[in-house]
């Protein structure tokens, strides 16, 4: 497998080792380690300097999408562009701005140079940026005339030009079709901001006055921090900082060594699709992760993944900072957001020309979604691997699918009651279902685990700053997936124009509105993401009478679906928009879920009695479970799964007692009789030799994915390809283990190999 440049270029990418000699002298000492008091007190005040650059950027910021959605972060990089210390607002944000910062290095030193008082800004995604609404201002921190650190923040613009409004064009053709791209360049000259620079920034926006304050934003929280930094080498001195960051970098290093110490040697891998590169497109497209763990080292590739195709693809850096956003969750949860140590330790291999490390000149306006389905598939490829790890507190770490894991894109746009121009999107499914854990229920509408902030505009603030009237939101019962532990629900929300007589939207949506992500270990799919309108209601009559109408209050109208990708629909003011997002997946079998936690869920209105009887085999009666009744159902409900389709040859049944590993949805690796095999460590059936996919050895079964979740409408309303729910249980105890959401025609697919000698 070949490699590709962060800047596009195809070959192997290898930082550089030492300086090109004209680049301003990087201060590098190996300092001594400091001691651990004063350490403490430094790594702190590193990690509150980050913060207090968020903070000023919330504060300065005009952006309902800044100040109340928190779609930015700052970071902290030592002098080669290495990450010291992520902020802990949206992860990925700043998770491209290493390559920004090595790129610079390479070719800004000698023209214009690379001087205190400076500061660059980028949106290329082929250099330092997710997409290009998304912009990176990094600043240098100069010490004794020498680069020390980069302090730096990447942030979402609300429009940036192009033939889309807010910069999501769902039926671009390519690069040139969208928002422009900028390679690095010096917008802050001695401390000074270039206002020709400044001013072709801001020239191409539909809403030049909200982005030049977004710009000025990023610049005051790059002031502070650089300020901040150099308090502190005035205070302790070059060696003694840089041996502080140093220690940061090494102690992440080794708590992440410590951790991937405790699972053997394998391959994980997670797949899923993108939907509808284009109007018209009813293809899916296959997205893959494929995590592998050897000599102390992971690797991360995306083997398997389809070619680059219209606005669906990425860039390498947006990937590889994707993946560093989750793996700083996931595996890293106790350090502070210093994922560079880890870093040191994996390696990124993806084929170029995909659609998660394109070339150029592909279209890239919807690249953060294809790197939010990354980052979920990176979830649960982890997820896999830590099924593995002999640590239980690691355990613990593992997920199902999460909700909303591609955001589907509702952007709204037209012209105030004032005449003016405005764009802006629909924030509300940040508040997705939280994923099932190995241990617990997934949160309802809580958000993702990559993006610890995230918060939900103010209805009153999306008001008073745009011609729109929210008339609900709320959490919707059974969008969360079913499972021994159950998956978030998420929401939805609905909005008319008001003020004016109507707006205009554009869907960029690329994925998960026909087919929702694979659950994990026997969980069911979560539900998907819609785009509504309600055509000639009544909502206005009702508000004129004094009644704000709620949930199904609104009457008269017909439904229309739009498109996953769709440019300029009208909304009327008589309409009614409808935005539903994706549910999270559930984990382990339902029918292994305690009775009284389903009972607790339908008081609650979380999950409908309907649901609790279909997918979990709770009988209520009344307020309360008929534990006679729901117990015979079950053992109904597994008996039928003995008449699935079995294995060719069945599997006897032996102990594991050399060496067992336990992995997965309740397996058991090591030896019966002398030979290596993988059992059931319920019953202990045996399913297969080891060096063999389980899943050969397990009854299989298949249904359409509406019946494992009655918020999926139909997915041939969108496909030709016939998506099914392939399911997998033991053929000794009939339970369920996994299952995969997959074309009908795929093969199964072989998601976990322990490679390591048991």
């Amino acid at each position: 497998m070949s490699e590709i440049r962060f800047d596009g270029r195809v070959g192997p990418y290898v930082p550089p080792v030492e300086p090109p000699p004209a680049v301003a002298e990087l201060l590098h000492t190996d300092a001594a380690p400091t001691d651990p008091a004063r350490f403490d007190i430094l790594r702190h005040a590193l990690w509150n300097l980050n913060i207090e650059h968020g903070n000023t950027i919330i504060r300065t910021s005009g952006s309902p999408v800044v100040v109340y959605a928190h779609d930015f972060n700052p970071v902290v990089l030592d002098e080669w562009g290495n990450y010291v210390y992520f902020g802990p607002w949206l992860q990925y944000l700043v998770a491209a701005s290493s390559p920004a910062v090595k790129w610079i290095l390479e070719n800004r030193h000698d023209s214009p140079g690379i001087e205190p008082g400076s500061m660059f800004m980028t949106n290329d995604p082929w250099i330092g940026a997710t997409h290009q609404s998304d912009l990176t201002v990094l600043a240098p921190v100069f010490w004794e005339g020498k680069i020390f650190s980069w302090v730096g923040s990447s942030l979402h613009h609300q429009d940036l030009g192009g033939t889309a409004p807010g910069g999501f064009n769902p039926v671009a053709e390519d690069v040139y079709w969208e928002s422009g791209v900028i390679p690095p360049v010096r917008i802050v000259e001695n401390g000074v901001i270039r206002k020709d620079l400044e001013e072709e920034y801001t020239r191409r926006s539909r809403m030049p006055d909200l982005v030049a304050v977004d710009l000025r934003a990023q610049i005051a929280g790059c002031r502070v921090a650089v300020a901040r930094m150099t308090e502190l080498l005035e205070r302790y001195g070059g060696a003694t900082l840089k041996g502080a960051m140093r220690k940061v970098q090494d102690d992440s290093e080794q708590a992440f060594a410590k951790r991937i110490e405790t699972v053997p040697d394998g391959e994980w891998r997670s797949e899923a699709y993108l939907e509808m590169a284009a109007p018209g497109d009813r293809k899916l497209h296959r997205n893959t992760i494929v995590l592998r763990k050897k000599d102390g080292k992971l690797t991360f590739s995306n083997e398997g993944t389809d070619p680059q195709l219209g606005a669906l693809s990425c860039t390498l850096a947006g990937w590889t900072g994707g993946l560093a956003a989750m793996i700083n969750s996931q595996l890293m949860f106790d350090q502070l957001f210093a994922v560079g140590g880890a870093l040191r330790r994996i390696e990124f291999k993806a084929e170029p020309g995909t659609l998660s490390s394109a070339l150029h000149p592909s279209a890239l306006s919807l690249a953060v979604l294809t790197i939010d389905q990354c980052i979920a598939l990176a979830a649960s490829a982890i997820s896999k691997m830590l099924s593995c790890s002999s640590d239980p507190e690691l355990r613990e770490e593992i997920q199902s699918s999460m909700g909303s894991a591609t955001f589907p894109i509702a952007a709204i746009a037209g012209a105030d009651a004032s005449g003016n121009p405005f764009a802006t999107l629909l924030m509300e499914p940040v508040a997705t279902g939280m994923a099932a854990w190995s241990w617990r229920d997934g949160l309802d509408m809580s958000g993702w685990p990559w993006d610890p902030q995230v918060t939900m505009p103010n209805v009153e603030e999306t008001e008073a700053f745009y011609p729109l009237l929210q008339l609900w939101r709320r959490i919707v019962p059974d969008t969360g997936g079913a499972g021994r532990w159950r998956g978030g629900n998420s929401g939805e929300a609905a909005v008319i124009p008001y003020g004016v007589d109507g707006v205009q939207h554009h869907t960029a949506s690329a994925a998960h509105h026909a087919v929702p992500m694979t659950p994990l270990f026997g969980g069911l799919p979560g539900s998907i993401n819609r785009f509504l309108l309600e055509r000639g209601t009544d909502v206005r009559k009702q508000l004129e009478a004094g009644h704000m109408p709620g949930p199904g209050e609104v009457r008269d109208g017909e439904q229309e679906e739009l498109d996953p990708k769709a440019f300029g629909v009208p909304q009327g003011a008589d309409d009614v928009f409808l935005l539903q997002w994706a549910g999270a997946g559930g984990l382990g079998d339902a029918l292994d879920r305690e009775p009284e936690r389903v009972l607790a869920d339908v008081r609650t209105g979380m999950v409908t009695a309907e649901a609790a009887e279909r997918l979990y085999a709770v009988v209520l009666a009344g307020d309360d479970v008929d534990a006679e009744a729901t117990e015979r159902l079950r053992t109904e409900r597994r008996a039928a799964r003995g008449d699935w389709q079995r294995p060719d040859k069945a599997g006897g049944k032996g102990e594991v007692r050399d060496g067992a590993l336990t992995f997965g949805p309740g397996l058991v690796h090591g030896r019966v009789d002398g030979k290596r095999v993988t059992c059931c460590s319920e019953c202990h059936t045996e399913l297969a030799p080891a060096d063999e996919n389980w899943k050969a050895g397990a009854c299989r079964h298949e249904i359409p994915i509406p019946e494992a979740n009655a918020h999926v409408a139909d997915p041939a309303r969108f496909l030709d390809d016939e998506v099914v729910v392939r399911q997998f249980a033991c053929p000794g105890c009939l339970r369920l283990m996994d299952s995969e959401i997959v074309r009908k025609a795929d093969p199964v697919q072989w998601d976990m190999r322990i490679l390591e000698e048991i």
